[in-house]
C-alpha cells in the first residue's frame, strides 16, 4: 500500500515530512517513524534512502559514506535492525513472525545527518488496523551527537562513525522517555551548536537555524524552503535542550586569545537567545530543561547564568538549568569518538528521570 493511503492509519512519532515529488514519507530524524497496526505474518517497508558524508576532520582519514539505519520496535523492544543503502527504492523485512494483531512502530535507529530515509510502500501478508490511540505526555530532545546517540554502540574510541554503531532508540533521551511512560521526540544533529559562532573554524550549523521547522537539512538538501513546524498541533510537556558541548571548540580553540571573552559572551546572549525561541514556539506551559553534558561543561557557567538571567527578567519559573555527571571512563567506557558509551547513555537517562521526578513530578 502505498504510504499516503496509509498515513490516516498511523501513529506518528517526531518530526516528519511528506515529499509530494518522491511520493514518500520521509523519517529523517532520530527514532522518528510511525506505529502501524498488523494482522499478518510480516510487515515490509519499501524505502529509498540517500547518504551523506562527514566532514573531513583534519589529520585523521576519511569515512565513508552515512547510509540510514531503520529498525522495528514490537512491545517495546527493538526487534531488527537494517542499514540502508539503496538511492533508487528496496523492499525490507522489519518484522516476520506468527500472525495475531499486535502494533508494530517503524523507527530510524540513525540521526538526520547521517543519512536519509523515505518510505514509499508498507505491505503485510494481512490486514493493517490502526492503532489505539494513547494520551501520553510529550517530551523532545533537542542536542548533538550525544542526544543522537552517536557510537554508543562502537566496540572502541574509533574516530570512523558508522551508523550502525549509532542507536537512537538506546540514547539517554529516549530511555528516559520510555521509563516515564512519555512519548518522545528527537530533533539532534552531530556537531551542531545552540548558536552560530561569531568566529566560526568552519561552517558549523546552529539548532537556532534548525529547529522551528519540520525538516530544515532535509529541505535544504532538495533545495527548498524549509517547512516551519507545528508547534501548536504538537504540544510538548517538557523539552530538554542539550547543547553547548560543540558551542565550546570555537571559543577554546580559536587562535586569538584576546577574543575569548567576546566569544564566551556571543554565546551567553545567543544561548539566551535560543532559549527565549524555544519558550515563544511552545508556549508557556512546557518545561524547559537546559542540561549539558557528558562530555564537555566549559560553557555550563554560562547556560546556568543565561536561565537565571532569564527567569529574574521573565518570572518564567518553567526553566531550569541542570549537569548530567560526567563520563565515568574507568566503569562506563568511551563509545565511538569519545563519545558516552552505552553504560553512559543508561546512566544518563536515569539522571534525567530523576530530575524530571524531583522538580516537575
Amino acid at each position: 500500500m502505498k504510504i499516503l493511503e496509509l498515513m490516516p492509519m498511523l501513529q506518528m512519532h517526531g518530526r516528519t515530512i511528506y515529499d509530494d515529488k518522491k511520493e514518500a514519507l520521509f523519517c529523517n530524524w532520530t527514532c522518528s517513524g510511525f506505529t502501524v497496526g498488523v494482522d499478518g505474518t510480516y510487515l515490509k517497508v519499501k524505502v529509498a534512502a540517500m547518504y551523506d558524508l562527514m566532514p573531513e576532520i583534519p589529520n585523521f582519514p576519511p569515512s565513508p559514506p552515512d547510509w540510514p539505519c531503520i529498525g522495528a520496535v514490537v512491545d517495546d523492544e527493538l526487534v531488527n535492525r537494517t542499514e540502508c543503502r539503496n538511492e533508487e527504492a528496496e523492499w525490507v523485512t522489519i518484522w516476520s513472525g506468527e500472525q495475531k494483531k499486535q502494533e508494530i512502530r517503524f523507527i530510524k535507529i540513525s540521526e538526520n545527518s547521517k543519512g536519509k530515509l523515505g518510505v514509499l510502500e508498507v505491505e503485510t501478508d494481512g490486514t493493517f488496523f490502526k492503532p489505539e490511540e494513547k494520551q501520553l505526555k510529550k517530551i523532545e530532545i533537542i542536542g548533538d551527537s550525544i542526544s543522537s546517540g552517536f557510537g554508543n554502540e562502537a566496540p572502541d574510541n574509533s574516530m570512523i562513525f558508522k551508523t550502525m554503531e549509532e542507536n537512537g532508540w538506546t540514547s539517554y533521551g529516549a530511555l528516559a522517555a520510555r521509563e516515564l511512560g512519555y512519548e518522545f521526540s528527537i530533533i539532534s544533529e552531530s556537531g551542531i551548536c545552540a548558536v552560530r559562532p561569531k568566529y566560526p573554524m568552519f561552517d558549523q550549523h546552529s539548532m537556532e537555524e534548525v529547529y522551528p521547522y519540520t525538516d530544515e537539512l532535509y529541505d535544504t538538501r532538495r533545495e527548498t524552503e524549509p517547512t516551519p513546524w507545528d508547534f501548536k498541533a504538537n504540544p510538548q510537556d517538557i523539552v530538554v535542550i542539550n547543547l553547548g558541548t560543540n558551542d565550546s571548540n570555537a571559543v577554546r580553540f580559536y587562535t586569538d586569545f584576546d577574543t575569548i571573552e567576546e566569544n564566551e559572551e556571543w554565546f551567553h546572549e545567543g544561548y539566551k537567545r535560543f532559549v527565549k525561541m524555544v519558550r515563544e514556539l511552545n508556549g508557556p506551559d512546557t518545561w524547559i530543561l537546559c542540561g549539558l553534558g557528558s562530555m564537555d561543561y566549559y560553557l555550563y557557567y554560562h547556560i546556568k547564568e543565561a536561565v537565571d538571567e532569564l527567569r529574574a527578567e521573565t518570572g518564567d519559573e518553567r526553566i531550569r538549568a541542570f549537569e548530567f555527571v560526567p563520563i565515568n571512563i574507568m566503569f562506563e567506557g568511551h563509545g565511538g569518538g569519545g563519545h558516552p558509551s552505552q553504560k553512559t547513555h543508561t546512566r544518563m537517562g536515569k539522571e534525567l528521570v530523576k530530575y524530571i521526578q524531583k522538580f516537575i513530578g
